[in-house]
């Protein structure tokens, strides 16, 4: 991706801090740590940056650090509702921390006044609303509901099979469904052949690049809740079925939540739903008219499309007071 961008690139290593205590795991962060330190004080001082914009994790936090060691202006940006560690400890420094969600500085009590609420960026070749036209480059029915669903990158599988079992339990009610399922490349073939032997009209890919086609053509949405994935199911309006990671120590569990208060969204732990219960939910925001409409204007409202352009903003007004 960046190998066209015509822009210097300089990489730095992705070895998260442990969360239990392990000699030979705090050993090699350490070692790590220090490598990158060194690394990002080199960078610092080579290309002498008017502001670093971090993204929390691991990754940004040396150099992010170091930036305000040189004097040099600092602004972090926070994809999700609860902050990552790396967030938390670099919002005391930094000189604005940015927001996706309203109510996250709640949780950064060291940054007081110096939050803003820019919303999450979006990618722009994704922002392309054409319900036609997509149906019609993906061989879908203009007048059928649409299904689309996204198991993740993390635990897809069971995310997969969930969702597609809901849907044969959805076309057994005799409710008039298709679907776009995004599996990632394990899962492909199986649950491909899964719609085929049941005669669903489906469209499975392990990948797909042209993402404004899937969210245009669908109707509603089974998604885990990844802030970039709710971000864009909320640009397009989407009515959302959310069922984050089930990890106790990821994210997504408050981002799901948020869009399930604000309406947007139905928010199911994965333990506790099955394929039947699912499959009522999918029914709800699919073929219950007043309440999908209802619940694409409140995903509309919370979704901030412009986004990329407010905290370009911020940081471009952060540049100017440093150069006056």
């Amino acid at each position: 991706m960046l190998s066209s961008s015509g822009y210097r690139c300089y990489y730095l290593s992705v070895n998260p801090m442990p969360h239990k205590l392990n000699a030979g795991k705090l050993i090699v962060f350490l070692a790590k740590f220090a490598a990158d330190t060194f690394y990002s004080a080199w960078i610092v001082m080579k290309e002498r940056p008017n502001v670093v914009v971090g993204f929390g994790g691991y990754s940004s936090g040396a150099i992010s650090l170091l930036s305000r060691l040189f004097g040099r202006k600092l602004v972090i940006h926070e994809q999700n509702y609860f902050p990552g560690r790396a967030i938390v400890i670099l919002s005391r420094i930094a000189n604005l921390v940015a927001l996706s969600f309203k109510g996250t500085e709640k949780y950064l009590p060291g940054a007081g006044a110096r939050t803003v609420l820019t919303g999450n960026p979006l990618r722009t070749d994704i922002l392309l609303k054409d319900k036609a036209g997509a149906r019609e480059r993906m061989g879908l029915a203009s007048g059928k509901k649409c299904l689309l669903v996204m198991g993740g990158s993390q635990g897809a599988s069971s995310m997969n099979r969930l969702s597609a079992e809901a849907v044969i339990e959805l076309s057994g009610r005799n409710a008039d469904i298709q679907v776009i399922h995004l599996t990632g490349k394990r899962d492909h073939d199986a649950i491909l052949k899964f719609y085929e032997d049941n005669g669903i009209t489906s469209r499975v890919f392990s990948f797909l690049d042209r993402m404004s086609d899937a969210y245009s053509a669908a109707d509603a949405a089974v998604s885990r809740s990844g802030a970039s994935a709710v971000f864009e199911l909320a640009y397009y309006g989407l009515p959302m079925v959310l069922v984050p990671y089930p990890n106790p120590k990821n994210n997504q569990r408050t981002n799901a939540r948020f869009f399930e208060e604000k309406g947007a969204a139905i928010y199911r732990e994965e333990k506790d739903i099955s394929a039947s219960g699912l499959a009522s939910d999918i029914e709800k925001v699919l073929f219950d008219e007043e309440l999908r409409i209802k619940m694409g204007r409140s995903a509309l409202e919370a979704s901030l499309p412009d986004a990329a352009k407010r905290l370009a903003d911020e940081v471009i007004k952060l540049v100017k007071r440093k150069v006056r």
